[in-house]
């Protein structure tokens, strides 16, 4: 993971966990929790540099996120992983292997066309309605925001597996939403979930990071 990284690329991934680690030792975080929040750090590094095995360890993102949910009774949140997230990280693998350019060892960087982005959105519509009546099932605080948490992030992971840059963007404003959606408690005081609140805030420069490392991969690939 480390011979074809540059000494930013190092700063960011070693910077990310020292603090993720720093944050969890100070406020008493659990092992599981700490571990996901590193392990989807580090996926993000590897998603940026078009490496396959970030959408490997996207799979036991996956799993972690599913067990953490579980044990505080976020129940939606397991229907999300296991039957959305988790078939399309597999998706994501396969068809990355059968798009990878062999010279600059990482995935074909791919262009969405406007037909396919047009249909995406509009079945995004209908999964929007769908997730919502979900959540609205399970009681979720903050209904709305979190209904546009979770349709972001399946647009991000699907542009990802298109191989498309555009999924960097989606990430970042769901980085955004969770930031405003962890806040809230913040701000009533509640401050055991504090940590929570640094890992999107760290997620959204490293996805920035993505955003223009995917570029210059682009660019490479085309010369």
């Amino acid at each position: 993971m480390l011979k074809d990284r540059n000494r930013l690329e190092k700063i960011l991934l070693f910077g990310s966990i020292a603090l993720i680690s720093l944050i969890a030792l100070v406020f008493k975080s659990d092992l599981l929790t700490t571990i996901s929040s590193i392990t989807g750090i580090i996926t993000a590094l590897l998603l940026a540099k078009g490496k396959n095995l970030g959408q490997v360890l996207g799979i036991l993102i996956t799993i972690l996120y599913s067990i953490v949910s579980y044990n505080n009774k976020f129940y939606w949140e397991i229907i999300v992983y296991i039957f959305i997230m988790l078939p399309m990280y597999i998706i994501g693998i396969i068809t990355w292997i059968k798009h990878k350019n062999e010279k600059t060892n990482t995935v074909e960087v791919n262009k969405i066309s406007k037909k396919e982005f047009l249909i995406v959105s509009i079945i995004s519509i209908f999964i929007l309605m769908w997730i919502y009546f979900l959540l609205k099932s399970f009681n979720t605080n903050e209904l709305i925001i979190s209904t546009a948490s979770v349709i972001i992030s399946l647009l991000a992971v699907y542009m990802q597996i298109r191989r498309s840059r555009f999924s960097f963007y989606f990430y970042i404003i769901n980085d955004l939403i969770l930031i405003t959606l962890r806040w809230i408690p913040v701000l009533l005081w509640n401050l055991l979930v504090l940590p929570m609140v640094f890992n999107p805030i760290i997620n959204l420069i490293n996805d920035c990071y993505g955003v223009y490392n995917r570029k210059i991969l682009e660019t490479k690939q085309k010369s």
